[in-house]
């Protein structure tokens, strides 16, 4: 069965990287995935603090399993240059925004 993981997870594999500032996790038909906002675009804020990290990142976690011979990582630069969260929880974190709600305002 597929190990339902969580942002708390991601987070502990991610942040050697760099300062992880968001998280997010979609999830569908069986598919977890997380996005990495590109780097290269200076409008917005990556997922981590810096170009380097989040190159650091995939650089370094790309194919790595979370767990021995499961929950293999696929790390690529997601087309939005920014992730929206909109509160705090198993799925969503945005760590330069502690106090967003478990409730969540849409």
């Amino acid at each position: 069965p597929l190990s339902r993981l969580h942002q708390d997870v991601l987070y502990t594999i991610c942040n050697p990287c760099g300062p992880v500032q968001r998280i997010v996790i979609f999830r569908k038909n069986g598919v977890q995935a997380m996005a990495l906002p590109s780097p290269w675009n200076s409008l917005a804020p990556p997922t981590f603090d810096s170009v380097q990290s989040a190159q650091r990142a995939k650089a370094s976690l790309n194919g790595a399993d979370i767990y021995s011979g499961c929950c293999t990582l696929k790390i690529e630069y997601a087309k939005p240059t920014r992730l929206n969260v909109f509160k705090n929880d198993q799925d969503t974190w945005d760590y330069t925004n502690p106090n967003l709600s478990g409730q969540g305002n849409l």
